[in-house]
């Protein structure tokens, strides 16, 4: 019989070798972990960028690369530095950026293990991202030669080139750089350089307050910006005097003094103007590299990067510019001289445009305005404007081809006046006229408004409510966010009014889809760029089928009319090219034409977006400011025209006239020798409307003398007599987001 005792003494031995081998286990791990870790550190430090001292004390310029790989301009950030030696910095100063950025800076090495143990537990407490725990060393090496993209490879090598700097330079030596690689804003780099921008003092002069401000700036310096918002500086400034009485380099009195102190009391005062960091070089190209800026911002790659850090850190960015086009549409935007008469030589006056490649979506070229200069003046080729009868084909014709199947010489019953449906008021042509049957080609050539309305309610009858609205959604003109997204698409969006508010590049984009067989491309500034450590990040844009091939084709061929005798542009000889597009203005509402004493044809906005196989072209026009008795605005038809002069200028400077036509599809078949419709298209007769079978052919149209007005007048009351104008006509549209008072429509 065997001894229970015994038994009991082997099960405990055998637990405890077992223990004894799962901590061996563990050790092992543990040990293959710590070499791996060793290793996959070693590795990615020894890809890290090439230590270089010249990185470590100036910013590096970027360099700009158009379609042709060729250099046209470098981007250097900031005005003049004014650079401090760390002998000579105040303790004040000193202080200050210590207590907010790294206040055991003296006492630890390139990394703080003590505050990096913290920030740990608080990112676990209080959530990823809540503390951080970069030391001024690793945010010189960071600056210097890194990039703020938060992965394993990058802390690796952050870390590597931190203990680099440590060894090879003194602590004074590296808040020396750190002090004056700094970024504060407004083009601003260096603490010294930054105490005179805004206070206009030498550091030594600096009072308490004005130094904690200039410490906390660079957290987020666009945010705290004195001249952005200066309860947000003043907030920042007492968080950092609240963290210098924490670590005892203040006393309890000079923080209740520093918290009282006005910190706008001897702020340099200074105009958006004046905030311009420098006269740009090549200012030819600013508005296209302002679009650089945004697109770099929004790219996935540099999202979570300082735009200023980005081109601070010697990128080469390859661009889509073509140099030539680029300096020719701005050079002609700044030429007051090209415009006539001196309302639009006036500063008053200006001028947007935006050309793409109409195959790829490329952007060509963009102008944001007359001597445009980015940080003072907005982009205007960026900037949303009501885009009057530019709207007709996305939201009323192409959405009727697209779901209709209705071939270009469907009709539709124009009149005199029209109600349309939800609205007690009345809509009327530019000319004040009613034209009897017309086909949808005269109608959108001639732009009447009427015919576009109908047809735009017929579509949302007979294939829904959103389908319009959807129509635009994928041409890049979302009305689903606008309000708040609480927005609902009405009659007057058709004719460029209430929400319908776009800029120069969303047109051009929306247009070149029509151009390219259906495609709607994003309009790509940026190809590639060459990161500081050598690398290529391309560059994605959004692409996607935003309509049928045989719609694209058929809206193409309909407003090719716009140019030809009676169409709305007809004023500008285009021959030897084919090309399409479209005109459209904008009118005032009654209370303001009455409150300026307007004309009944005054418009606010003229536009005219076209395109060949080649290139898209958007152009607005408009004044910033609204005078007397149409002093700046557009009065009749002879300037209603203005943006098509500056058009045809361009466009027959930039085309290569090589022959170039719009490719028929095969899902087009022409009808009756001269129309074009759907090929096996479902489109039925319904008896009930006064509609008819594509094939057949359209009745005689009305003849109407093309003496034509410039307004439309949307009210209840018996409009003006037509003024006489040239043979032409074009639209206008509403500006007014109560479609129970709509604006008036102006014409072209």
């Amino acid at each position: 019989m065997k001894d229970p005792l015994s038994r009991n003494k082997r099960n405990k031995m055998n637990k405890k070798t077992l223990w004894k081998r799962i901590a061996l286990i563990f050790m092992m791990a543990a040990v293959s972990i710590f070499v791996l870790g060793i290793v996959v550190f070693a590795y990615f430090a020894s890809t890290a960028p090439a230590f270089s001292v010249e990185k470590l004390k100036d910013p590096i310029p970027s360099r700009v690369f158009d379609r042709n790989d060729e250099l046209v301009t470098t981007i250097y950030q900031g005005i003049e530095r004014e650079y401090i030696d760390i002998t000579d910095t105040p303790e004040l100063v000193t202080d200050a950026v210590l207590a907010v950025e790294d206040n055991r800076f003296y006492e630890h090495g390139a990394i703080d293990f003590k505050r990096l143990g913290g920030a740990v537990i608080s990112n676990i407490t209080g959530g990823f991202g809540s503390q951080g725990a970069s030391t001024i060393t690793q945010q010189v090496v960071k600056r210097a030669f890194l990039t703020e993209e938060k992965t394993i490879k990058r802390k690796a090598q952050e870390a590597y080139l931190s203990y680099r700097l440590e060894q090879e330079y003194a602590k004074d030596d590296i808040l020396e750089m750190y002090l004056n690689k700094i970024y504060y804003s407004d083009g601003i780099y260096g603490v010294r350089t930054a105490s005179l921008y805004y206070f206009d003092k030498e550091l030594d002069d600096l009072n308490l307050k004005e130094a904690a401000y200039l410490a906390g700036l660079p957290n987020l310096p666009n945010v705290y910006n004195l001249y952005v918002d200066a309860e947000a500086g003043n907030k920042r400034a007492n968080q950092v005097l609240a963290l210098m009485l924490h670590h005892g380099r203040i006393t309890e009195d000079e923080y209740n003094e520093g918290v009282n102190t006005d910190l706008t009391t001897n702020l340099v005062a200074r105009s958006d103007e004046e905030r311009s960091s420098t006269e740009p070089k090549d200012p030819q190209y600013a508005s296209y590299i302002n679009v650089v800026k945004q697109q770099l911002e929004q790219s996935d790659e540099f999202k979570n990067i300082d735009i200023s850090e980005l081109l601070s850190s010697g990128i080469d960015i390859y661009t889509n510019m073509d140099a030539n086009i680029q300096r020719t549409l701005q050079n002609t935007v700044n030429d007051k001289d090209f415009f006539y008469g001196d309302k639009f030589k006036s500063d008053d006056f200006n001028i947007a445009s935006s050309i793409i490649d109409t195959q790829s979506g490329a952007l060509i070229a963009i102008s944001g305005g007359r001597d445009y200069q980015e940080v003072v003046k907005e982009n205007l080729a960026i900037t949303q404007h009501n885009t009057g009868s530019t709207m007709k084909p996305i939201l009323s014709y192409a959405p009727a081809i697209e779901n209709m199947e209705v071939p270009t010489n469907y009709t539709i019953q124009d009149e005199y006046e029209y109600s349309p449906k939800h609205f007690e008021g009345k809509i009327y042509n530019y000319d004040n006229q009613g034209h009897g049957t017309v086909t949808i080609r005269d109608a959108l050539r001639k732009s009447y408004n009427i015919p576009a309305v109908k047809l735009f309610e017929e579509v949302r009858e007979e294939s829904g409510d959103n389908v319009p609205e959807q129509f635009a959604k994928d041409l890049g003109l979302d009305y689903s966010k606008k309000s708040d997204g609480n927005y609902t698409l009405s009659f007057n969006d058709v004719l460029g009014g209430n929400e319908s508010r776009f800029s120069p590049l969303q047109m051009a984009q929306a247009y070149a889809a029509f151009g390219n067989g259906g495609t709607f491309n994003e309009a790509g500034a940026v190809r590639y760029i060459i990161n500081s450590e050598n690398e290529q990040v391309d560059m994605e844009y959004e692409s996607h089928e935003a309509m049928k091939d045989s719609t694209a084709y058929m809206i193409t061929d309909m407003l090719k009319g716009t140019f030809q005798p009676y169409g709305s542009a007809d004023y500008i000889n285009m021959n030897g090219l084919n090309i399409a597009g479209k005109t459209g203005t904008t009118s005032y509402s009654e209370s303001m034409l009455a409150e300026y004493n307007l004309p009944s044809n005054a418009a606010k906005d003229a536009w005219i977006v076209g395109y060949t196989p080649e290139y898209t072209m958007s152009v607005w026009t408009g004044f910033t400011s609204t005078k007397k008795d149409g002093a700046t605005s557009f009065v009749g038809t002879q300037e209603h025209i203005t943006p098509q002069w500056f058009f045809q200028n361009i466009m027959t400077q930039i085309s290569t006239y090589n022959g170039q036509d719009f490719t028929m599809p095969e899902s087009v078949t022409w009808v009756g020798g001269q129309e074009l419709g759907v090929v096996n298209s479902s489109f039925q007769f319904n008896p009930n409307r006064i509609r008819r079978y594509y094939y057949e052919a359209p009745e005689e149209e009305t003849e109407v003398e093309e003496d034509n007005t410039d307004e439309e007048v949307i009210d209840e009351t018996e409009p003006e007599e037509p003024v006489e104008t040239p043979e032409n006509g074009d639209d206008g549209s509403t500006d007014n987001s109560d479609t129970t008072n709509p604006d008036t429509d102006s014409g072209e």
